[in-house]
């Protein structure tokens, strides 16, 4: 299945590079919540493929799920 590149590269990076990346710690695939809003469904079966068994989709924005 095509995703969107920047998702699947992403997911893909060490931990090392995530974190210079992007300033936050990459998700680990055991991690129960792995909340995707950007793309919804698509988004969180790209983010399962390699193993992130706790992606979940988010219909709404991202404000309204934190909150």
């Amino acid at each position: 299945m095509a995703g969107a590149p920047w998702l699947e590269s992403t997911l893909q990076m060490e931990a090392a590079a995530s974190q210079a990346s992007y300033s936050t710690e990459k998700p680990k695939l055991e991690d129960e919540n792995l909340v995707l809003s950007d793309r919804g469904l698509q988004a969180t079966q790209w983010a399962q493929g390699p193993g992130f068994t706790g992606a979940r989709s988010h219909a709404g924005a991202y404000r309204e799920w934190f909150q």
